[in-house]
C-alpha cells in the first residue's frame, strides 16, 4: 500500500507544472482512535515503512507535496488502512475416531466446522472504505476421486478435482455445515473413494496474492463387500463342508466374521454363535481385502434343520449384513438292521 501511495509522486510534479526537486514530500498518518499524527518526509519515489503501526481503529494515510518556493500544499491522496487481521479453522468431524486424519465412509454423515475472527463489522463506520481483504474471506470445497487400486495422492503434483461449493464469508462468525453423506461421484456411489477438502482462503490485498488461511481434508472410503460360497441350499450335510469367504474394501478401522443360528434368516435371530476361526480384523489406514475358507465348523451345528450362516462387518459406524446363507443339517442316526427274537 505505502509503494502504491509513493508511486503517485513521480507523477505529480509534471501536473504542477515544477521539477520534482522543487517539492517536499510527506505522508501524514493519522491514527482513528487517538487522532495522533505521524508525518513522514519520503523521497519522490520508492518506499518507506511508516513511522508506527495500524490502530486498532485504523488509520488514514495522506499524501502530501510542498512546493519549497511557494510554500503552497497539496494533498495529492489519501487511502485508509485497516489493522484487520483474518484467520480461519477448519475442523472436520466423522464418525471414525481415527486421530491421524479425518476420514469416513461414502454413505456416512460428517461436519465441518468453520471458525472465521478478524473481518472488519459492516457496523464499523470505516466498512465502506475498507479493501476487501478486510471485509471476506473465500469458502471452497473441492472433491478429487482416487483412481482405482489407489488410496492417495502422494507424490502427485496438482491432481485434479471438482468443484462442489465456492463462495464467501463476510462476517467474523463460527458456522457449522453438515453433509448426509459424500459429494464424491462415481457410477457405484458404494465403491468410491477419495478425499474432500475444504479450504478458507483470505482475498488478495495491495499486492499480496491470496493466503490460504486453513485447510482440511476428509479421506472418503467405500462400502465394504463380502459373499459366502461353498453351500448347496437343496442338500442335506451330515458334515459342513469347507465355507469360502470373499472380503472386498473392508474399512481400515473394522471387524468381519461369521456366526450361526437355527432357523431360517430373521432380522433378530436370538441366540447366535461366532465362529471363531472367521474374524479378519483390520487396523490399517487404508481399506483392504481378504480372502478365506473356513473349515471345520461341525461344533456349531449340534442340532439339526435349517441354519443360517451370515457375514457381518463391524466398524465404527455400526454392523452391516455383507451376506448370509442358509444349510441344512442331518443329524439322524438310522440303524440298519433286524430283530432277532430268542426263546
Amino acid at each position: 500500500m505505502k509503494q502504491y501511495l509513493v508511486s503517485l509522486l513521480a507523477l505529480c510534479p509534471s501536473l504542477l507544472g515544477a521539477a520534482p526537486d522543487e517539492y517536499v514530500n510527506f505522508v501524514r498518518q493519522i491514527q482513528q482512535d487517538s487522532g495522533v499524527e505521524w508525518d513522514m518526509g519520503i523521497a519522490a519515489s520508492g518506499t518507506k515503512i511508516s513511522p508506527t503501526g495500524v490502530s486498532s481503529a485504523g488509520s488514514f494515510f495522506e499524501l502530501w507535496a510542498i512546493h519549497d518556493q511557494s510554500i503552497t500544499e497539496y494533498r495529492l491522496d489519501e487511502q485508509y488502512v485497516t489493522a484487520y487481521t483474518p484467520n480461519a479453522t477448519v475442523r472436520i468431524l466423522t464418525g471414525d475416531p481415527y486421530r491421524a486424519i479425518p476420514r469416513t465412509r461414502v454413505d456416512q454423515p460428517f461436519q465441518v466446522h468453520i471458525s472465521v475472527r478478524g473481518l472488519i463489522d459492516e457496523n464499523d463506520p470505516n466498512y465502506e472504505t475498507a479493501p476487501d481483504a478486510a471485509k471476506w474471506v473465500d469458502y471452497t470445497n473441492y472433491t478429487f476421486a482416487y483412481p482405482e487400486g489407489v488410496y492417495s495422492f502422494e507424490g502427485v503434483k496438482n491432481p485434479v478435482g471438482t468443484v462442489v461449493t465456492e463462495g464467501y464469508m463476510e462476517e467474523t462468525a463460527n458456522t457449522t455445515v453438515t453433509f448426509s453423506a459424500t459429494n464424491l461421484t462415481g457410477a457405484d456411489l458404494t465403491q468410491v473413494s477419495g478425499e474432500e477438502v475444504f479450504t478458507i482462503t483470505a482475498q488478495a490485498d495491495f499486492g499480496v496474492s491470496a493466503t490460504i488461511l486453513d485447510s482440511e481434508k476428509v479421506q472418503i472410503w467405500p462400502i465394504a463387500t463380502g459373499t459366502i460360497s461353498g453351500l448347496d441350499p437343496s442338500r442335506y450335510y451330515e458334515e459342513i463342508p469347507p465355507v469360502s469367504v470373499n472380503l472386498e474394501n473392508l474399512y481400515p478401522d473394522s471387524t468381519t466374521y461369521l456366526r450361526v443360528y437355527q432357523g431360517p434368516r430373521r432380522e433378530d435371530p436370538g441366540k447366535t454363535q461366532p465362529v471363531n476361526s472367521s474374524y479378519v480384523i483390520i487396523e490399517d489406514s487404508i481399506p483392504r481385502s481378504r480372502d478365506m475358507v473356513v473349515r471345520s465348523m461341525d461344533q456349531y451345528f449340534t442340532e439339526e434343520g435349517l441354519h443360517t450362516i451370515e457375514l457381518l462387518h463391524r466398524t465404527p459406524f455400526g454392523t452391516d449384513l455383507l451376506d448370509s446363507a442358509e444349510i441344512n443339517v442331518d443329524r439322524t442316526i438310522e440303524i440298519n438292521g433286524g430283530v432277532v427274537d430268542q426263546e
